[in-house]
């Protein structure tokens, strides 16, 4: 364990590599490393980096490249991470979670995390061997397909699990820090969609967000009703990666993962990866796909009428995402402001096209 980690993975050492990798490392030691930023433009509470590390030494099936991810160093995003506790989340994931989990996910070569919540995340670079999906031009319908059989899965897994409500570490969607932080952020947005973003999005989608304004906590904690299970919290498109030989594909990201409903991992895939148009037609077909494979991996009890209540109440809840992106966090660069505004726009028009107001 270092004394201190650095700030930013550009200051990642050999030496503290070394000391990090020891186990994966086959015997070779580690002379270069040479950082490449990956992330700007894709994560609002990371940095993340590709390390091309030199190896002398008879290094075995040692890795060569590696990812890297961080703290972020943005004042509002890092304030935002620590309270929800983003970092020690992701961390115990890997060590306690996904090793038993039916999805793919990066090896994870080492985790290291300080008092003060800097942490270190060394993991597989999933770039050999896959393509990373694109928020900003969004998601096709065979991937959106292949993303919900996997998440189906996963779901199905961990469906009302007792092994769950002993992960305190895991948050439920109404967990003290979510109900002081989210309601504020949705707020702090509404004022700037409503003057800013008016030739963005119909009036019907900002109607929508005002009609949930004074609901917003009720929605909070009806989005906690269950079932439960372990849900990913993030399925954007730029956390998933899809294989350039198969059909396989890995998910990456899990700082905001929950004890909660599945299908609000289907209502953030559909209502801010996929085109307008193609998650407008195209959504109930995608629900009863997901809702089929989960029945079919013995999920029972939950009706389709209760999956689509459900993805309502997710949708609109998600639109705090968007308040975010518009009116709280720092996007980073080009990149960022039209993932944000890729991300923003699906969301608020989808929640008209699904008529999610019915049912607050």
């Amino acid at each position: 364990m270092p004394d201190q980690l650095p700030a930013t993975p550009a200051e990642l050492t050999p030496a503290l590599l070394n000391e990090l990798l020891v186990g994966a490392l086959d015997g070779g030691t580690i002379t270069t490393v040479r950082a490449s930023d990956i992330g700007e433009g894709t994560g609002i509470f990371g940095q993340i980096a590709r390390l091309e590390l030199g190896i002398e030494g008879d290094a075995g099936n040692a890795p060569t490249s590696i990812v890297a991810k961080m703290a972020c160093t943005e004042p509002a995003n890092l304030e935002v991470a620590l309270m929800l506790g983003l970092y020690d989340r992701e961390i115990k994931m890997f060590e306690h979670v996904l090793d038993e989990t039916p999805i793919t996910t990066p090896v994870c070569h080492a985790a290291v995390q300080q008092d003060d919540g800097q942490f270190l995340l060394l993991m597989e670079n999933m770039s050999i061997g896959y393509d990373v999906g694109d928020q900003v031009i969004g998601a096709t319908l065979p991937q959106a397909e292949a993303a919900i059989d996997a998440l189906a899965a996963m779901h199905a897994h961990w469906w009302q699990r007792p092994e769950l409500d002993a992960m305190d570490w895991l948050p439920v969607p109404n967990a003290p820090q979510y109900v002081a932080a989210v309601p504020n952020i949705y707020r702090a947005g509404l004022p700037v969609l409503e003057t800013e973003w008016a030739d963005r999005v119909p009036p019907s989608a900002i109607d929508v967000a005002r009609s949930v304004d004074p609901k917003f906590e009720e929605l909070l904690h009806r989005t906690a009703g269950g079932p439960a299970t372990l849900i990913h919290g993030d399925t954007r498109l730029d956390n998933i990666f899809f294989s350039r030989t198969d059909d396989a594909l890995a998910f990456i990201d899990f700082q905001l993962a929950l004890r909660g409903r599945a299908v609000a991992d289907i209502a953030y895939l559909i209502g801010t990866s996929l085109p307008h148009e193609l998650g407008r037609e195209h959504w109930e077909q995608l629900l009863r796909r997901w809702h089929e494979a989960v029945s079919a991996l013995g999920v029972d009890n939950y009706s389709f009428d209760d999956a689509v209540t459900h993805y309502r109440e997710a949708a609109m809840y998600y639109l705090s995402g968007a308040m975010s992106l518009i009116g709280t966090f720092d996007a980073g660069n080009d990149r960022g402001a039209a993932m944000a505004e890729a991300y923003s726009t699906r969301i608020l028009n989808h929640v008209v096209d699904i008529d999610a107001a019915s049912v607050l």
